[in-house]
């Protein structure tokens, strides 16, 4: 039995749009505190459930809204998104790191290799593999194929991987080093440039780095951070300081997919800024470096851009919520 279930359903916000959401719950009884994934734990205590946007959102009315048919809000930075999804209501938010990183796991068990648009409404690996297009490169929402859904079914959540970059809570690169927000507690609130709750990725009681390489290239490193940029197809990654392999804490946190040696999705840093916050996902423009697991970290939470859209989640405490929107799904 899957300890996790999931079900798509739609969810009014206090805006009154609904929300066509991917919803993952755990029922009370079935499971050990162990195994409860980290996309759960916020604050502290375990949620009931986390559902998640189907759909790269749509701006309507200065509301960010997971519809069918619409075309993705852009150009908006990273606090004006995290602001937009908090103010659709209780347990709205921007979509963190761990449920991002959830949805990928989930599709390596389930052994489904997400796909999207990658190349100007195609795939660039299947370009068979088309989405509608409304501008001849980006793609209306639930067009897509099951393909891209990041379960390969109706119900799962649709493009992870190209068409936009989205913004994604809880993990940065500040001046270089990893740093995260612990379990799901981006969730929670939203997290300043100063907050204390940042915590230094570490292995060996050593933070991780992502640097540039002298000469070119990205290199993982537990050592002194240069202050450079670059970008790399992941398989490509070197290793500094007295790194020979990469730490667990990068695995969950998903910065680096296990069978990244095999992996051609983008790695994009910027080890200069003060901040660099994430985006994850890959664009309509990067065929040769397109991905689910493909990730930024080169610009500050100031920077928007036309390539550059997000999508709201929600956790809910209320198991009879939950059962309520079962029974109507």
């Amino acid at each position: 039995m899957e300890l996790v279930k999931k079900k798509a359903v739609v969810v009014n916000d206090d805006k009154g749009f609904p929300n066509f959401m991917t919803m993952f719950y755990m029922e009370p009884g079935t499971y050990a505190p162990e195994d409860i994934p980290d996309m759960f734990k916020v604050n502290g205590r375990r949620v009931a459930a986390v559902l998640i946007s189907q759909y790269t959102n749509a701006d309507i009315k200065g509301t960010p809204v997971s519809m069918p048919y619409q075309m993705p809000v852009e150009n908006k930075n990273h606090d004006t998104a995290a602001r937009m999804c908090r103010e659709k209501g209780a347990g709205w938010h921007l979509m963190t790191n761990a449920e991002y990183v959830y949805l990928l796991n989930e599709a390596d068990r389930l052994g489904h290799k997400i796909s999207g648009n990658t190349n100007f409404g195609k795939n660039a690996d299947n370009p068979e593999e088309k989405g509608v297009c409304y501008d001849g490169y980006t793609t209306l929402t639930g067009l897509d194929p099951l393909a891209w859904s990041h379960d390969g079914t109706k119900d799962g959540v649709f493009g992870l991987c190209g068409n936009f970059w989205e913004h994604v809570a809880g993990v940065r690169l500040h001046k270089g080093v990893i740093e995260y927000i612990k379990d799901n507690d981006a969730a929670a609130r939203d997290y300043g440039t100063e907050d204390p709750a940042w915590t230094p990725a570490e292995a060996d009681g050593k933070p991780l780095a992502f640097d540039r390489l002298p000469g070119g290239s990205v290199m993982l490193t537990n050592g002194e951070v240069s202050g450079d940029w670059d970008g790399i197809h992941m398989s490509d990654l070197q290793f500094g300081g007295s790194l020979t392999e990469v730490p667990e804490i990068i695995y969950r946190l998903g910065l680096l997919p296990r069978d990244y040696k095999d992996r051609k999705d983008g790695l994009y840093i910027d080890s200069g800024e003060n901040e660099a916050v994430l985006c994850r996902g890959s664009s309509f423009i990067i065929p040769g470096g397109g991905g689910p697991a493909a990730l930024r970290l080169t610009h500050p939470r100031t920077h928007s851009s036309h390539g550059i859209s997000f999508r709201a989640a929600l956790y809910l405490d209320n198991w009879e919520l939950i059962t309520d929107l079962l029974a109507r799904a």
